[in-house]
């Protein structure tokens, strides 16, 4: 009742803080640019756009309190639209499940295929740590060290995700029927590894970086990323740009426990055989792109209409977290470095 006393007030031109509550946000979903917004807006139920001060674009909310926004690409873009709408007195946010739905890159070497869905188990930062080449004065070399290499700083460059809802999540859309198009299976047709694959539901690592990064050279570093973080417990599943910022910004905010991210794979992180990696980037080809933009939504609204009929079940999700996580702010000593 309370998004549809939004809606009206919105539809009269009234302004937000005419509210005299917070609107209970159910799900927030987030999205990076156009092409992942779009479905949401061709579906949602009457959805109202309200303005966010320091958002990248507008929340549209429905009369389910289901929302999504566009937070805009990258890392810190990311950040900065999350933190925003944190901060607003227009929305109430301590129930919600954050959902990133958008589309990534992967690996044709891993399990997943072009049109898959892949829940994180961890997203985890490309671009902080030691990146090397394979010989260096006819020395071999290890593609990455953390910054820390005896204790990486995990929750502020590597976040785990909370396994009882991420497993919630895949329990609830593994069986979601996924869209294939003739683009994909060309696409797929060009790496032999891939022959047979079919797009389907799993769950994986979620590799961030304002990078794009091509070729199996950095593949394979991806993966040492993963296995660096994880302590080999997760495989390099997805590459994309937005979800550490995501999960800094709610961690903050001690939310992350809340926090999904879901990836479906528009392409591959490297050539295939015979191409070069400049070809490949130059081509600017994402074979998998239309699907990979309708399977996340699919995906992503398999899981809403779970939580909606089962908000139960998500709440104990939710307070079923075991990963330690940063509290913020720290403290006056901590902050000095004692």
């Amino acid at each position: 009742m309370r998004l549809l006393h939004l809606a009206l007030f919105l539809l009269l031109g009234a302004p937000a803080a005419a509210l005299a509550t917070a609107l209970p946000v159910k799900v927030m979903v987030l999205t990076a640019f156009p092409p992942e917004l779009a479905p949401w807006l061709a579906h949602l139920d009457h959805p109202v756009p309200l303005e966010i001060a320091g958002a990248y674009a507008p929340v549209w909310c429905d009369t389910r309190a289901v929302c999504v926004t566009e937070t805009g690409e990258g890392q810190i873009n990311a950040a900065a639209s999350v933190a925003a709408i944190l901060a607003s007195s227009a929305l109430d946010l301590s129930q919600a499940v954050f959902l990133r739905a958008g589309i990534a890159g992967g690996p044709p070497w891993g399990n997943g295929t072009l049109g898959g869905a892949n829940w994180a188990d961890w997203v985890i930062s490309w671009d902080f740590g030691y990146h090397l080449p394979d010989v260096s004065n006819d020395q071999s070399e290890p593609h990455f060290i953390p910054l820390s290499a005896s204790e990486p700083p995990l929750g502020t460059l590597a976040f785990h995700l909370n396994p009882a809802l991420v497993a919630l999540a895949f329990s609830a859309t593994k069986d979601t029927p996924l869209a294939d198009d003739a683009a994909a299976r060309a696409g797929r047709a060009r790496y032999p590894v891939q022959s047979g694959r079919l797009p389907r539901v799993a769950i994986g690592a979620s590799v961030i970086s304002d990078q794009f990064w091509i070729g199996a050279a950095y593949s394979r570093e991806a993966q040492s990323i993963v296995s660096d973080y994880t302590g080999g417990t997760s495989s390099y599943a997805s590459s994309a740009e937005e979800d550490t910022g995501d999960a800094g910004a709610l961690a903050r905010r001690s939310l992350l426990s809340h926090y999904l991210s879901l990836r479906t794979i528009s392409d591959y992180d490297q050539p295939p055989a015979g191409e070069t990696a400049a070809a490949m980037a130059l081509a600017n080809e994402f074979p998998g792109s239309t699907i990979a933009v309708e399977n996340a939504y699919r995906v992503a609204q398999a899981f809403i209409a779970y939580a909606l009929a089962n908000p139960r079940a998500v709440a104990t999700a939710i307070g079923a977290d075991t990963v330690p996580s940063p509290r913020y702010p720290l403290s006056a000593t901590q902050a000095a470095g004692n």
